[in-house]
Protein backbone atom coordinates (compact mmCIF):
# COMPACT_ATOMS: atom_id res chain seq x y z
CA UNK A 1 0.00 0.00 0.00
CA UNK A 2 1.04 3.45 -1.10
CA UNK A 3 2.38 5.85 1.62
CA UNK A 4 0.89 9.42 2.01
CA UNK A 5 4.21 10.92 0.11
CA UNK A 6 4.44 8.11 -2.71
CA UNK A 7 0.47 8.90 -3.36
CA UNK A 8 -0.84 11.10 -6.51
CA UNK A 9 -2.65 14.75 -5.53
CA UNK A 10 -5.82 12.92 -6.39
CA UNK A 11 -5.18 9.90 -3.69
CA UNK A 12 -4.07 12.48 -1.36
CA UNK A 13 -7.28 14.40 -1.70
CA UNK A 14 -9.33 10.95 -1.61
CA UNK A 15 -7.38 10.15 1.77
CA UNK A 16 -6.48 13.30 3.70
CA UNK A 17 -4.16 13.00 6.47
CA UNK A 18 -5.39 13.01 9.71
CA UNK A 19 -3.36 16.60 11.25
CA UNK A 20 -2.67 17.03 15.16
CA UNK A 21 -5.47 19.58 14.97
CA UNK A 22 -8.15 17.16 13.62
CA UNK A 23 -7.10 15.11 17.16
CA UNK A 24 -6.67 18.29 19.01
CA UNK A 25 -10.58 18.45 18.30
CA UNK A 26 -11.43 15.76 20.49
CA UNK A 27 -8.86 17.03 23.37
CA UNK A 28 -10.76 20.34 23.14
CA UNK A 29 -13.51 18.47 24.27
CA UNK A 30 -12.67 16.59 26.71
CA UNK A 31 -11.28 19.68 28.23
CA UNK A 32 -14.33 21.48 27.96
CA UNK A 33 -16.16 18.74 29.31
CA UNK A 34 -13.89 18.62 32.20
CA UNK A 35 -14.61 22.12 33.24
CA UNK A 36 -17.88 21.05 32.68
CA UNK A 37 -17.99 17.98 35.45
CA UNK A 38 -15.24 20.22 38.03
CA UNK A 39 -18.33 22.99 38.28
CA UNK A 40 -21.17 20.30 38.13
CA UNK A 41 -22.57 21.72 35.41
CA UNK A 42 -22.68 25.40 36.52
CA UNK A 43 -22.89 27.95 34.39
CA UNK A 44 -20.17 29.79 31.96
CA UNK A 45 -19.01 32.31 34.94
CA UNK A 46 -18.47 29.75 37.58
CA UNK A 47 -16.80 27.80 34.95
CA UNK A 48 -14.32 30.51 33.66
CA UNK A 49 -13.12 31.26 37.43
CA UNK A 50 -12.14 27.03 37.68
CA UNK A 51 -10.66 27.99 34.10
CA UNK A 52 -8.41 30.74 35.94
CA UNK A 53 -7.96 29.20 39.41
CA UNK A 54 -6.49 25.75 37.78
CA UNK A 55 -4.34 27.11 35.09
CA UNK A 56 -3.08 30.15 37.46
CA UNK A 57 -1.52 27.57 39.54
CA UNK A 58 0.85 26.52 36.80
CA UNK A 59 1.52 30.75 36.08
CA UNK A 60 4.95 30.35 37.98
CA UNK A 61 6.11 33.85 37.26
CA UNK A 62 2.78 35.20 37.88
CA UNK A 63 2.86 37.27 34.34
CA UNK A 64 -1.07 36.12 33.37
CA UNK A 65 0.05 34.14 30.55
CA UNK A 66 0.97 30.49 30.13
CA UNK A 67 3.78 29.12 27.85
CA UNK A 68 4.14 25.66 26.42
CA UNK A 69 5.46 23.79 29.64
CA UNK A 70 3.10 25.42 32.06
CA UNK A 71 -0.28 24.83 29.98
CA UNK A 72 1.24 20.99 29.66
CA UNK A 73 2.17 20.60 33.14
CA UNK A 74 -2.10 21.49 33.78
CA UNK A 75 -3.32 19.79 31.33
CA UNK A 76 -1.68 16.83 32.97
CA UNK A 77 -2.72 17.76 36.68
CA UNK A 78 -6.61 17.19 34.92
CA UNK A 79 -5.43 13.89 33.53
CA UNK A 80 -5.10 15.15 30.18
CA UNK A 81 -1.72 15.30 29.52
CA UNK A 82 -1.14 11.63 28.63
CA UNK A 83 -2.31 13.05 25.09
CA UNK A 84 0.72 12.86 22.30
CA UNK A 85 2.46 16.15 22.64
CA UNK A 86 1.98 17.04 18.91
CA UNK A 87 -1.73 17.17 19.57
CA UNK A 88 -1.41 19.30 22.92
CA UNK A 89 0.98 21.95 21.21
CA UNK A 90 -2.16 21.86 18.13
CA UNK A 91 -4.49 22.57 21.27
CA UNK A 92 -1.71 25.55 22.56
CA UNK A 93 -1.21 27.16 19.35
CA UNK A 94 -4.93 26.78 18.59
CA UNK A 95 -5.82 29.23 21.82
CA UNK A 96 -2.48 31.28 21.09
CA UNK A 97 -4.38 33.42 19.33
CA UNK A 98 -2.19 36.42 18.63
CA UNK A 99 0.85 33.80 18.19
CA UNK A 100 3.13 34.91 20.97
CA UNK A 101 3.93 31.69 22.40
CA UNK A 102 2.06 32.22 25.46
CA UNK A 103 -1.53 31.97 26.27
CA UNK A 104 -3.25 34.82 28.57
CA UNK A 105 -6.47 33.54 30.55
CA UNK A 106 -8.48 35.32 28.00
CA UNK A 107 -7.36 33.79 24.78
CA UNK A 108 -7.34 30.49 27.46
CA UNK A 109 -11.13 31.23 28.41
CA UNK A 110 -12.24 32.22 24.39
CA UNK A 111 -10.76 28.84 23.27
CA UNK A 112 -12.31 26.57 25.68
CA UNK A 113 -15.66 28.22 25.53
CA UNK A 114 -15.19 29.39 21.72
CA UNK A 115 -16.28 31.90 22.05
CA UNK A 116 -13.80 33.66 19.45
CA UNK A 117 -12.90 30.49 17.92
CA UNK A 118 -9.74 30.41 16.18
CA UNK A 119 -9.62 29.31 12.40
CA UNK A 120 -7.66 26.21 13.29
CA UNK A 121 -10.58 25.07 16.00
CA UNK A 122 -13.32 24.56 12.79
CA UNK A 123 -12.41 21.31 10.68
CA UNK A 124 -13.88 23.13 7.14
CA UNK A 125 -11.84 26.20 7.91
CA UNK A 126 -8.36 24.28 8.31
CA UNK A 127 -9.47 22.35 5.37
CA UNK A 128 -10.27 25.45 3.06
CA UNK A 129 -6.78 26.50 4.52
CA UNK A 130 -4.50 23.79 3.77
CA UNK A 131 -6.27 23.97 -0.30
CA UNK A 132 -5.08 27.86 -0.23
CA UNK A 133 -1.47 26.47 1.06
CA UNK A 134 -1.04 23.87 -1.02
CA UNK A 135 -2.10 25.97 -4.31
CA UNK A 136 0.20 29.07 -3.45
CA UNK A 137 2.91 26.14 -2.84
CA UNK A 138 2.48 24.81 -6.34
CA UNK A 139 2.25 28.08 -7.93
CA UNK A 140 4.73 30.12 -5.77
CA UNK A 141 7.08 27.74 -4.54
CA UNK A 142 8.55 27.98 -1.46
CA UNK A 143 8.22 31.93 -1.15
CA UNK A 144 4.64 31.95 -2.27
CA UNK A 145 3.10 32.76 1.08
CA UNK A 146 5.99 35.48 1.71
CA UNK A 147 5.01 36.95 -2.15
CA UNK A 148 1.22 36.90 -1.14
CA UNK A 149 1.96 39.09 1.80
CA UNK A 150 3.99 41.55 0.19
CA UNK A 151 0.89 41.83 -2.34
CA UNK A 152 -0.99 42.68 0.77
CA UNK A 153 0.89 45.07 1.95
CA UNK A 154 1.05 46.88 -1.21
CA UNK A 155 -2.31 46.50 -1.55
CA UNK A 156 -2.90 48.46 1.70
CA UNK A 157 -2.85 51.73 0.96
CA UNK A 158 -3.93 53.34 4.60
CA UNK A 159 -0.94 51.07 6.36
CA UNK A 160 -3.26 49.96 8.84
CA UNK A 161 -2.64 46.24 8.25
CA UNK A 162 -6.38 45.47 6.36
CA UNK A 163 -7.67 44.62 2.89
CA UNK A 164 -11.04 44.63 1.49
CA UNK A 165 -12.73 41.13 0.98
CA UNK A 166 -12.18 41.73 -2.96
CA UNK A 167 -8.56 42.65 -2.51
CA UNK A 168 -7.92 39.62 -1.09
CA UNK A 169 -10.00 37.32 -3.47
CA UNK A 170 -7.60 38.98 -6.37
CA UNK A 171 -4.33 38.83 -4.23
CA UNK A 172 -5.00 35.08 -3.96
CA UNK A 173 -5.95 34.56 -7.42
CA UNK A 174 -3.00 36.60 -8.47
CA UNK A 175 -1.23 33.83 -6.71
CA UNK A 176 -2.98 31.02 -8.68
CA UNK A 177 -5.28 30.00 -6.19
CA UNK A 178 -9.15 28.90 -7.22
CA UNK A 179 -11.25 30.62 -4.18
CA UNK A 180 -14.58 31.45 -4.46
CA UNK A 181 -16.35 34.37 -3.09
CA UNK A 182 -18.43 32.00 -0.16
CA UNK A 183 -14.83 30.44 1.11
CA UNK A 184 -14.04 34.75 0.92
CA UNK A 185 -16.89 35.21 3.22
CA UNK A 186 -15.94 32.25 5.30
CA UNK A 187 -12.60 33.91 5.71
CA UNK A 188 -14.06 37.38 6.99
CA UNK A 189 -15.94 35.31 9.89
CA UNK A 190 -12.49 34.75 11.25
CA UNK A 191 -10.38 37.74 9.92
CA UNK A 192 -12.27 40.65 9.89
CA UNK A 193 -11.92 41.44 14.16
CA UNK A 194 -13.88 44.74 14.64
CA UNK A 195 -16.13 43.52 11.99
CA UNK A 196 -15.67 46.90 9.79
CA UNK A 197 -15.88 45.03 6.81
CA UNK A 198 -11.81 44.47 5.99
CA UNK A 199 -9.15 41.54 6.70
CA UNK A 200 -6.80 42.02 9.25
CA UNK A 201 -4.48 40.50 6.73
CA UNK A 202 -1.14 39.61 9.01
CA UNK A 203 -3.26 37.38 11.01
CA UNK A 204 -4.71 35.51 8.09
CA UNK A 205 -1.08 35.02 6.64
CA UNK A 206 -0.31 33.80 9.79
CA UNK A 207 -3.13 31.07 10.52
CA UNK A 208 -2.36 30.33 6.53
CA UNK A 209 1.32 29.63 7.36
CA UNK A 210 0.71 27.56 10.70
CA UNK A 211 3.57 27.32 13.11
CA UNK A 212 6.97 25.94 12.69
CA UNK A 213 7.28 22.19 15.22
CA UNK A 214 9.97 22.28 17.73
CA UNK A 215 11.60 20.32 15.65
CA UNK A 216 12.18 22.38 12.58
CA UNK A 217 12.93 25.31 14.55
CA UNK A 218 15.96 23.61 16.23
CA UNK A 219 16.89 23.44 13.25
CA UNK A 220 16.32 27.05 11.79
CA UNK A 221 18.30 28.20 14.68
CA UNK A 222 20.90 25.74 14.52
CA UNK A 223 21.13 27.32 10.76
CA UNK A 224 21.15 30.87 12.26
CA UNK A 225 24.16 29.76 14.37
CA UNK A 226 26.27 28.67 11.40
CA UNK A 227 25.95 32.01 10.34
CA UNK A 228 25.97 34.10 13.37
CA UNK A 229 29.98 33.51 13.99
CA UNK A 230 30.25 36.52 16.70
CA UNK A 231 27.27 35.22 18.86
CA UNK A 232 25.33 38.00 19.06
CA UNK A 233 22.38 37.29 17.07
CA UNK A 234 22.78 39.24 13.87
CA UNK A 235 24.18 38.41 10.21
CA UNK A 236 25.15 40.84 7.73
CA UNK A 237 23.55 40.40 4.04
CA UNK A 238 26.88 40.75 2.50
CA UNK A 239 27.49 37.45 4.57
CA UNK A 240 24.58 35.58 4.16
CA UNK A 241 24.67 36.12 0.14
CA UNK A 242 28.14 35.06 0.49
CA UNK A 243 27.68 31.61 1.65
CA UNK A 244 23.93 30.67 0.34
CA UNK A 245 23.93 27.52 -1.47
CA UNK A 246 21.34 28.33 -4.24
CA UNK A 247 21.71 25.13 -5.94
CA UNK A 248 20.07 23.00 -2.34
CA UNK A 249 16.96 24.83 -3.40
CA UNK A 250 13.68 22.76 -3.76
CA UNK A 251 12.53 25.05 -6.22
CA UNK A 252 15.99 24.83 -8.24
CA UNK A 253 15.67 21.36 -7.57
CA UNK A 254 11.89 20.83 -8.64
CA UNK A 255 12.84 23.57 -11.84
CA UNK A 256 10.64 25.69 -10.74
CA UNK A 257 13.46 28.39 -10.42
CA UNK A 258 16.71 29.05 -12.28
CA UNK A 259 19.83 29.29 -9.64
CA UNK A 260 19.97 32.59 -10.87
CA UNK A 261 15.81 33.52 -9.99
CA UNK A 262 15.98 31.52 -6.73
CA UNK A 263 19.52 33.72 -5.51
CA UNK A 264 17.41 37.42 -6.46
CA UNK A 265 14.02 35.95 -5.19
CA UNK A 266 15.90 34.68 -1.30
CA UNK A 267 17.68 38.48 -1.73
CA UNK A 268 14.61 40.11 -2.36
CA UNK A 269 12.58 38.47 0.76
CA UNK A 270 15.11 39.32 3.84
CA UNK A 271 16.01 42.22 4.91
CA UNK A 272 12.31 43.98 5.31
CA UNK A 273 13.24 46.66 7.23
CA UNK A 274 16.69 47.32 4.48
CA UNK A 275 18.84 47.44 7.62
CA UNK A 276 21.61 45.44 5.86
CA UNK A 277 21.69 43.01 8.66
CA UNK A 278 19.34 40.18 9.71
CA UNK A 279 18.13 39.07 13.24
CA UNK A 280 17.38 35.47 14.27
CA UNK A 281 13.75 36.37 14.91
CA UNK A 282 13.93 37.94 11.15
CA UNK A 283 15.37 34.48 9.89
CA UNK A 284 12.73 32.36 11.73
CA UNK A 285 9.77 34.38 10.37
CA UNK A 286 11.18 33.81 6.78
CA UNK A 287 11.45 29.83 7.19
CA UNK A 288 7.78 30.08 8.78
CA UNK A 289 6.91 30.89 5.14
CA UNK A 290 8.87 27.79 3.95
CA UNK A 291 8.05 25.36 6.23
CA UNK A 292 4.38 25.79 5.18
CA UNK A 293 5.26 24.32 1.92
CA UNK A 294 6.94 21.44 3.17
CA UNK A 295 5.11 19.04 4.31
CA UNK A 296 7.69 16.27 5.38
CA UNK A 297 10.22 16.93 8.64
CA UNK A 298 12.76 14.51 7.40
CA UNK A 299 12.69 16.63 3.88
CA UNK A 300 12.01 20.26 5.84
CA UNK A 301 15.45 18.73 7.51
CA UNK A 302 17.32 17.68 4.55
CA UNK A 303 16.90 21.25 2.72
CA UNK A 304 18.29 23.21 5.90
CA UNK A 305 20.72 21.28 6.71
CA UNK A 306 21.88 21.19 2.52
CA UNK A 307 21.01 25.01 2.60
CA UNK A 308 23.42 25.54 5.25
CA UNK A 309 25.72 22.66 5.46
CA UNK A 310 25.19 21.38 8.45
CA UNK A 311 25.92 18.13 9.14
CA UNK A 312 24.47 14.91 10.43
CA UNK A 313 20.82 13.72 9.41
CA UNK A 314 20.28 9.77 8.73
CA UNK A 315 19.50 7.38 5.69
CA UNK A 316 18.32 9.66 2.74
CA UNK A 317 17.75 12.90 5.08
CA UNK A 318 21.63 12.92 5.61
CA UNK A 319 23.70 16.20 4.62
CA UNK A 320 24.97 15.62 0.83
CA UNK A 321 25.97 19.13 0.37
CA UNK A 322 29.62 19.97 2.90
CA UNK A 323 32.89 19.08 0.54
CA UNK A 324 34.18 15.68 1.29
CA UNK A 325 37.86 15.13 0.95
CA UNK A 326 39.97 12.07 0.82
CA UNK A 327 42.80 11.97 3.39
CA UNK A 328 45.94 10.24 3.12
CA UNK A 329 47.65 9.83 6.11
CA UNK A 330 51.36 9.21 6.67
CA UNK A 331 51.33 5.62 7.25
CA UNK A 332 49.70 5.30 4.02
CA UNK A 333 46.25 4.75 5.29
CA UNK A 334 43.03 6.64 3.55
CA UNK A 335 40.10 7.71 4.40
CA UNK A 336 36.55 10.02 3.12
CA UNK A 337 35.91 12.91 5.67
CA UNK A 338 33.20 15.06 6.16
CA UNK A 339 34.43 18.91 6.53
CA UNK A 340 31.63 19.57 8.92
CA UNK A 341 31.97 23.35 8.95
CA UNK A 342 32.89 24.47 5.34
CA UNK A 343 30.04 27.62 4.97
CA UNK A 344 32.46 30.24 2.87
CA UNK A 345 35.59 27.63 2.65
CA UNK A 346 37.39 27.67 -0.61
CA UNK A 347 38.02 24.40 -2.00
CA UNK A 348 41.16 25.39 -3.66
CA UNK A 349 42.18 26.40 -0.18
CA UNK A 350 44.28 23.48 1.18
CA UNK A 351 45.86 25.21 3.97
CA UNK A 352 42.38 26.20 5.26
CA UNK A 353 40.82 22.72 4.41
CA UNK A 354 44.15 21.01 6.46
CA UNK A 355 42.95 23.34 9.63
CA UNK A 356 39.25 22.43 9.31
CA UNK A 357 40.34 18.55 9.75
CA UNK A 358 42.87 19.53 12.38
CA UNK A 359 40.33 21.11 14.55
CA UNK A 360 37.82 17.86 14.09
CA UNK A 361 41.10 15.89 15.33
CA UNK A 362 41.90 14.44 12.09
CA UNK A 363 45.63 14.35 12.60
CA UNK A 364 48.96 12.78 10.82
CA UNK A 365 47.68 14.31 7.34
CA UNK A 366 50.16 13.67 4.10
CA UNK A 367 48.05 14.77 1.64
CA UNK A 368 44.34 15.61 0.92
CA UNK A 369 42.44 15.54 -1.89
CA UNK A 370 39.04 17.06 -3.02
CA UNK A 371 36.02 15.27 -4.13
CA UNK A 372 36.65 16.17 -8.08
CA UNK A 373 40.11 14.83 -7.66
CA UNK A 374 39.40 11.69 -5.75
Amino acid sequence: MATLYEMEPDDRHRFPKVTDDDKADHLQKLLRNRFEVLTGYADMKKQTAEIEKRFKYYDRNNSGTLDFAEFDAALTEMNLGDAPKGEIRALFDRYDANGDEQVSYSELINGVFEVQPHPLAQKESRRMLENIRAQIAKRGGLNGIRSLGRSFRIMDDSGNGKIEPEELLYGLRDQGVEIERTEVEQIMLHFDKDGDGNVVFDEFLRALRGKMNQRRKNLVKLAFGQLDKTGDGVVTMEDLMSIYDVSENPDVINGILTPDQAFQEFAKVWDRDRSGSIHLDEFIDYYQDVSASIDNDDYFELMIRNAWHISGGEGQYENTANLRVLVIHDDGSQEVVEIQDDLGLDVNDFPAIRKKLFMQGVKNIKKVEVASAM
